[in-house]
């Protein structure tokens, strides 16, 4: 990653406080459903395997609200322009050094040779890859290895993330691609002049980010 990176996208101080107000007061009852989840399922799910399979159900609901919360984040801040490259091999290999030490997750990454650099805001960059690692980690409930991938074409930068997906596939594109490209993920690499997909088949999702490249 480009030295100095500061990984911290700034915004507002006024929208900054009043989304951290409503994010806190959102939290608070999700965590509460949760905690009634995990106790409902651990009382009488054994004894009732419909009330195990909603209170599953209630959680993974949960946590793709958790995530909407934080795409909302990342649509707020798609301002910053300062360090405006990224070089995304830095970026992955940063954020599976630390899947590794924190949770023992496993992210594989190939990356072609002499990457060049993408035309992103490295901050913002940063943190929509840690936003879609999430996504996997959390909502998708992937399986181990999350695979990255990194290629250019010359003129343009592909980071493509696949894994095995637990978690319905008809609800994680819904998450991905919500009616007019309305998430922060999206709008993200729109305002790269970049584009997005994501797709599911055979149970494995695969979502690819496509970026201009910087020229030398």
């Amino acid at each position: 990653m480009q030295p100095g990176l500061d990984t911290k996208v700034s915004v507002p101080p006024e929208l900054d406080d009043l989304f951290r107000h409503l994010a806190h007061e959102l939290r608070q009852p999700l965590s509460g459903i949760e905690s009634i989840a995990y106790y409902l399922d651990m009382v009488l799910g054994e004894c009732e395997p419909e009330i195990q399979q909603q209170c599953d159900r209630l959680r993974r609901m949960v946590q793709q609200a958790h995530w909407i919360l934080e795409d909302a984040a990342l649509a707020m801040r798609l301002k910053d322009r300062s360090q405006p490259q990224t070089d995304f091999l830095s970026v992955f290999t940063k954020l599976g050094s630390e899947l590794a030490l924190h949770e023992e997750r496993n992210l594989e990454i190939r990356c072609a040779d002499q990457l060049p650099f993408a035309l992103a805001p490295a901050a913002a960059a940063y943190r929509c890859c840690c936003h879609l690692l999430n996504f996997l980690r959390g909502v998708a409930l992937a399986q181990d290895p999350m695979r990255v991938s990194l290629s250019t074409d010359g003129d343009s930068v592909s980071v493509r993330i696949e894994a095995v997906a637990l978690a319905d596939s008809d609800d994680l594109l819904r998450l991905l691609n919500p009616p007019q490209q309305s998430s922060g993920v999206q709008r993200f690499v729109d305002s790269c002049h970049g584009s997005f997909h994501a797709s599911c088949e055979g149970g494995v999702l695969r979502v690819l980010l496509t970026f201009p490249a910087a020229s030398e």
